[in-house]
């Protein structure tokens, strides 16, 4: 993706990668040592293991529960955009057509009917980039490997857009035949993204990313 990670975006990165291979680990070992200690009632240091084992287990149950809810607003946030955008006449791509990131931050699907794309990425709670396409607003697109879709627009601020998922393969096949057909738009298909993104960043209080 064009857009650079900023400090505290990498600080936090690098923190949730170290606490995914090493504190998950540690916390998980602490918190079944201390159990089993404090599961002696003859054991003198019994309320000490007890205290280690509820921090433990705090350490591994909030951060799993604020993923959780993460991952639920980010869903219903892109749920409140795709159903502003969505219509029967220039977007209604087909369940098998849409693809989102795991942590779901991003989302891109393709119409294969009505020649369109669209493509949500959220940075944070108040920054998104939005962009819709239609087959010829945008200059090509490659695949790496078989999960990696990178797609080059005709954006100064934001050259190419990236997006990973496992069906990400099918997608670009099926780009390269929409390519090839011809589609008649009954009106302009970016333009109508981005007057709706215009009225939902005033509903929804976020900020569109320079384009």
């Amino acid at each position: 993706m064009a857009r650079y990670a900023s400090r505290k975006e990498a600080f936090f990165g690098v923190g949730l990668m170290c606490y995914i291979f090493a504190g998950i680990p540690f916390f998980l070992f602490v918190a079944v040592m201390s159990i089993w200690m404090a599961s002696d009632i003859y054991n003198p240091w019994r309320n000490r293991d007890i205290l280690y084992a509820n921090l433990s287990l705090s350490a591994l149950i909030i951060p799993l529960l604020w993923c959780v809810i993460s991952y639920i607003n980010k869903r219903c946030r892109i749920a409140k955009i795709l159903s502003v955008i969505k219509s029967d006449e220039s977007y209604d791509p087909a369940p098998e057509n849409e693809i989102r990131e795991m942590h779901s931050s991003a989302y891109f699907g393709i119409d294969t009917k009505r020649g369109t794309m669209l493509y949500i990425r959220l940075f944070n709670k108040k920054e998104i980039d939005i962009f819709g396409f239609n087959i010829n607003n945008w200059r090509h697109c490659e695949l790496t490997g078989t999960n990696k879709l990178r797609f080059y627009i005709n954006s100064t601020e934001v050259p190419f857009i990236d997006i990973q998922h496992r069906r990400a393969w099918l997608l670009y096949e099926k780009i390269c035949v929409m390519r090839n057909q011809q589609y008649h738009y009954p009106y302009h298909f970016p333009g109508y993204v981005e007057h709706n993104t215009e009225r939902l960043s005033e509903k929804m209080g976020f900020k569109m990313l320079p384009c």
